[in-house]
């Protein structure tokens, strides 16, 4: 890695600038290397971290060999097919549109405001979590929730989610780079949020999720400030993009 270029991803700066391994001096320094595991970090549908970057069973078989780098190019290149397929496999849950009587279904269990206090250990912390879950068509919701935790970060997300095939409504991300599929599903009592990307926490402040809060049914108040709601930009552009997307997914078929 030259000098002022970023890390690998799944690497840090200071993995690189004493490696511990011939594996880890070959994926510091070898292009084709980066270039593989670069090649995947757009993938959809899946998350690659640190983890899946530094294999540490990978990498002792690796560093046993004559060839580290030689190594590591076959086994990530199998990595890089596993997880290729693994995102074809999401794609045929997350991508297709769920039903829409379901979705309609879960809907009116789910519209309403929710709230929460957040807490610390030393009591109430004076701030609160808000989920708005607003209708927008049978098989779509407008989505706004603002999370503080007590170490005075927060999660800040909103725009449309879909009813998808995986039974869940998703959300649809209008910003440009991996997308977040922040998933939202009603178990039981409790509306709780999965993020099976991890590209969700480019809302969020370091050290905090969108996934680390859940709100039950008993929190659920009908939504009052509708009209008000609908006037705010957040809205208005979440609702030009979700026209935006139909007209265009119309348009093709």
């Amino acid at each position: 890695m030259a000098a002022g270029d970023p890390p690998v991803p799944g690497l840090t700066a200071v993995d690189c600038e004493a490696p511990t391994s011939a594996s880890l001096q070959a994926l510091c320094t070898d292009p084709g290397l980066r270039q593989l595991v670069d090649s995947v970090q757009d993938l959809p549908y899946v998350r690659l971290g640190r983890a899946w970057t530094v294999d540490d069973e990978m990498f002792k078989r690796c560093d046993a060999t004559l060839d580290a780098r030689a190594c590591l190019d076959r086994e990530y290149r199998q990595k890089i097919n596993a997880a290729q397929a693994e995102s074809a496999k999401r794609a045929t849950a997350y991508a297709p549109d769920g039903n829409r009587a379901d979705a309609k279904a879960l809907l009116a269990r789910i519209a309403g405001i929710y709230r929460h206090p957040v807490r610390s250990a030393d009591g109430p912390h004076g701030a609160e979590d808000v989920l708005q879950v607003m209708p927008v068509a049978d098989g779509a919701t407008y989505l706004d929730m603002r999370l503080s935790f007590d170490n005075g970060r927060s999660c800040t997300i909103t725009g449309i989610a879909e009813y998808k095939k995986i039974g869940s409504f998703v959300f649809q991300d209008p910003k440009p780079g991996k997308a977040c599929l922040l998933t939202m599903s009603l178990s039981g009592d409790e509306l709780g949020f999965n993020d099976p990307t991890g590209a969700c926490a480019k809302f969020c402040d370091d050290g905090a999720s969108l996934t680390a809060e859940t709100f039950t049914q008993k929190q659920r108040k009908k939504l009052r400030a509708t009209p008000a709601l609908k006037q705010t930009s957040d809205y208005q552009q979440a609702l030009q993009a979700y026209q935006a997307r139909h007209a265009t997914a119309t348009a093709t078929r």
